[in-house]
């Protein structure tokens, strides 16, 4: 197939499905990842689309990332879901980190066992606050008050100083290279937080397969579980047996 004729054919995908990864262009139309990629920039250059972390999205297609309080709102059901199965995870007398995903309060809200819990979240630490049997430390540092996180140099010094069972992540975008976020200092403190547990647990409603954002913190390759609201596509789940990931599907 001529190089024109597979253009016709990513751009009419895209007026349908708005974004395409490397994987699901190289399985379509049966290519090299070099020739996805020179499809890819031949597109963009001209002005046909805009190119994402690991794949083509179509020129109108931008997702904001709100603030916490509208994120808690969207895909609920999902969220819970996800949000009590990690809690399941989760052993008695453990260690853990816990970010700033809209996940973790239906996290918080499931545990009841004897553990320690360190969390760089304002919400968290209000929901943990009344349970009796969880130690709650709060990593302190400077509040970022729109999504309500902590960050700075005490954070991340102390995280460098423990190690955690269990670092449990939510994700702004999954893309090829890895988890993105919207917000350079919460990308940096979910970096250490995996440096430094001995499993990576990662939450992800569907849409973070479809979105962009701007910081990457971890690669795909540091994730040890991924929970998820429903299957990934056919070219999604080759890529993470790629790196070795395991997921299971609430």
């Amino acid at each position: 197939m001529y190089q024109e004729e597979r253009l016709r054919k990513i751009t009419d995908w895209l007026q349908k499905e708005q974004t395409l990864s490397n994987q699901e262009l190289m399985e379509r139309l049966e290519i090299s990842r070099d020739t996805a990629r020179r499809d890819i920039i031949k597109l963009t250059e001209a002005g046909k689309a805009i190119r994402t972390h690991g794949g083509i999205a179509r020129t109108d297609f931008q997702v904001r990332v709100e603030n916490y309080q509208s994120r808690m709102m969207q895909n609920a059901e999902g969220k819970k879901k996800i949000g009590v199965k990690a809690a399941e995870l989760l052993r008695e007398q453990g260690i853990y980190f816990f970010d700033v995903s809209t996940h973790m309060p239906y996290v918080c809200e499931s545990l009841n066992s004897h553990m320690k819990i360190y969390t760089h979240s304002l919400d968290n630490l209000i929901l943990l606050a009344s349970e009796p049997k969880i130690q709650v430390h709060s990593l302190g540092g400077v509040l970022q008050k729109e999504n309500r996180f902590f960050y700075g140099f005490e954070v991340w010094e102390k995280i460098l100083n423990l190690n955690f069972d269990a670092a449990l992540l939510g994700v702004a975008s999954i893309a090829e290279d890895g988890l993105y976020y919207e917000e350079e200092e919460d990308a940096q403190v979910k970096a250490l937080a995996a440096q430094r547990a001995k499993q990576v647990i990662v939450m992800a409603d569907y849409p973070k397969f479809q979105r962009v954002s701007k910081y990457r913190a971890i690669g795909l390759n540091q994730i040890d579980l991924l929970i998820l609201d429903r299957e990934p596509e056919a070219g999604w789940k080759q890529r993470l047996i790629e790196e070795d990931v395991q997921w299971i599907v609430v």
